[in-house]
């Protein structure tokens, strides 16, 4: 895992501008630092070293040809991939996945590169005998790539704070646009970054950069189901285990520690249950961030048991809690406004003090339709009947009694549920996880800011996934757009940012290439049934954990964010809110907010999501430039 970023047409200033994005991705790589220069393009690299930690040296350069790359990640199967080279004779300088792509892309070219290989990866590609630079995501959006072009002059990284230090972008901006889809969403979907100029390489993405154009095309995507193929479980059943050993074997290939996250709920503890076989001996690690029923602790104990894998719990506080605000508000350059955010962060420094690697469970929800949405969308077109107005109605009606305690309470719930009244089916499902709903953001937005278009742009890329699955059914639909936004834009982006500022690597054997394909092709009658998601897995559980496990209420790893903005994060967000000289906030009532901010402080009303979504919106702006944070002793935290 590292931190890559560089840029085209290099000045006499380059070697210090290249020096800049080092440090502003030094926790993504605290191992090695390198740089390349010469008259075309100027790399950068940053080392968390994983595989062959002798070799792996980047950026990786033939000076003879020009050929050069920088490379973020981890190409799973590249063992077989080595030894397909070394039998056409190639040489290879070592052993690591480095060489394999380094070797691939100059025999094969980028496209055919592509098709044959599998993992979570960002990469920048200089063809030496065209000068053509080549940037590629990977499929699901594991690893970030931003990038932007002034002029003739391509810049790209890992984080935006790297393209910050290239002085084309010093001065860039907050994107009015972007901080509306953070309001609305959570976080930003499709090729938003929070910042005017600079944009997000959306997942499976190959941008061609030659002679100062650039152009950017998909290189896959998520299968759909064959309509109206009869597809046998027990055939299903088999073939998912054997994918999930697989994906397990190939994704424990490192040579340093090697651990696996345990939550409790069914994703974390199959995974644990596969991972054990493979590694003998494995750590599972379990924070218990929240208390009641924000715990999910003893569940995780449970599944340690049965699967007699060593088990650490690591007990959080608020000294933790208030770290990770820290952490996160300092190196956040794209806004996230997913407090969950903030227990990834401490599950991953958590773990860093234990291993170098870790396997998490990311992507099963939205392969095998676990999150109630799905459920839930069945009464799509009942929602969509309804009049719009019925939904802010409900939630004035709702904010006039006490608000609900406890995660995911029904109060809470049916709130949510209303954002989507009389909104398009394709959208309900993003709506009813919205901080804001109808009416809301017109009260919060200055009156002279036009929200029809920004609404628009906003909800364009998850739009134009709905539109990419037309014809299939509405859960398929559902699915495929869970893949192509929320997975990416939200999720592995949490995972990405929270194992990367602990220097921590994050493996998702369940969106390893095989397995993901072959998940994202089956029939919604094998993920959804009798109103319970994620059903041909759950069958797949049973042979490995007891139906206690299996059967309980799916939960999220959350913590009580609307209680912490009262207590321990109060006068801090207070303090952000209220700053007049925070860049966004003449796009904002003033008013409104000191309304929702006293009305949330008293505990009339939980304004918890939307005070955090503003909270992360405001201080990413009003940190925008921040100098490079040093990567923390791991020392410091036993």
């Amino acid at each position: 895992m590292c931190g890559i970023a560089g840029f085209s047409a290099p000045d006499a200033a380059a070697g210090a501008t290249l020096t800049a994005m080092l440090a502003a991705l030094a926790h993504r790589g605290p191992d090695a630092a390198a740089q390349y220069l010469d008259a075309g393009i100027a790399l950068a690299h940053t080392r968390l070293a994983i595989v062959d930690l002798a070799g792996g040296a980047q950026p990786r350069v033939d000076p003879a040809t020009g050929d050069a790359l920088v490379f973020n990640g981890e190409i799973y199967g590249f063992a077989a991939l080595a030894d397909g080279l070394r039998a056409a004779g190639v040489f290879l300088r070592d052993r690591s996945d480095t060489e394999v792509l380094f070797q691939l892309l100059r025999r094969h070219g980028i496209h055919e590169t592509l098709a044959r290989i599998g993992g979570m990866f960002a990469f920048a590609w200089r063809d030496g005998a065209t000068g053509t630079l080549y940037l590629a995501r990977d499929r699901f959006g594991e690893k970030p790539l931003y990038y932007s072009v002034s002029g003739d002059t391509l810049v790209f990284g890992s984080e935006i704070s790297a393209i910050s230090c290239h002085p084309a972008f010093q001065a860039a901006a907050p994107d009015l646009t972007s901080a509306y889809a953070l309001l609305q969403f959570e976080y930003l979907p499709g090729a938003f970054s929070g910042w005017q100029g600079i944009e997000k390489l959306p997942p499976a993405s190959l941008l061609t950069f030659h002679q100062g154009h650039v152009t950017i095309g998909h290189y896959w995507s998520p299968p759909l189901p064959p309509r109206r193929e009869k597809t046998s479980e027990a055939e299903t059943l088999d073939r998912l285990d054997t994918l999930l050993h697989e994906a397990v074997r190939e994704q424990v290939v490192a040579d340093v520690p090697l651990g696996v996250f345990l939550s409790g709920g069914l994703d974390s503890s199959l995974l644990t249950a596969i991972a054990a076989r493979a590694v003998p001996g494995i750590t599972a690690l379990t924070v218990r961030a929240g208390a009641g029923d924000f715990d999910e602790t003893p569940y995780a104990i449970e599944a340690a048991r049965h699967i007699g894998v060593r088990h650490e719990i690591v007990e959080l506080g608020a000294a933790d809690l208030n770290e990770a605000f820290d952490a996160c508000a300092h190196y956040l350059s794209e806004p996230l406004a997913d407090s969950s955010l903030l227990p990834t962060y401490l599950v991953c420094r958590a773990a860093r003090l234990r291993m170098t690697v870790a396997l998490g469970g990311d992507g099963a929800d939205e392969l095998f339709a676990g999150y109630p949405n799905f459920r839930v969308q069945r009464f799509a077109g009942l929602m969509q009947a309804f009049p719009r107005m019925a939904g802010p109605m409900l939630v004035n009606t709702l904010r006039r009694i006490p608000p609900g305690t406890g995660y995911m309470n029904f109060r809470f719930r049916l709130a949510q549920l209303a954002h989507g009244f009389g909104q398009a089916a394709t959208r309900q499902s993003f709506l009813w996880m919205a901080p804001f709903g109808g009416g809301d953001l017109e009260r919060l937005f200055s009156a002279d800011i036009a929200l029809p278009p920004l609404q628009a742009a906003a909800f364009a890329p998850i739009d134009a996934a709905a539109l990419a699955a037309e014809g299939a059914g509405h859960i398929e639909r559902l699915l495929h757009q869970f893949l192509l936004t929320y997975l990416p834009d939200d999720i592995l982006m949490k995972t990405d940012r929270a194992a990367m500022f602990n220097s921590l690597e994050v493996r998702a054997p369940y969106l390893h290439r095989p397995l993901a394909e072959f998940a994202a092709g089956l029939p919604a009658s094998l993920k959804l049934r009798n109103g319970s998601g994620k059903h041909i897995l759950k069958l797949l559980a049973r042979r490995y954990l007891p139906a206690a496990l299996i059967d309980r209420k799916k939960h999220g790893f959350a913590v009580p964010i609307g209680a912490l903005l009262r207590t321990l994060f109060r006068e801090r967000v207070t303090d952000t809110l209220l700053s007049p000289g925070n860049p966004v906030a003449p796009w904002f009532n003033r008013a409104t907010i000191e309304t929702m901010l006293a009305s949330h402080m008293s505990g009339r009303q939980d304004h918890g999501k939307r005070l955090w979504a503003l909270t992360i919106l405001f201080t990413v702006a009003a940190r925008r430039h921040p100098a490079p944070r040093p990567v923390p002793s791991l020392a410091g935290y036993a």
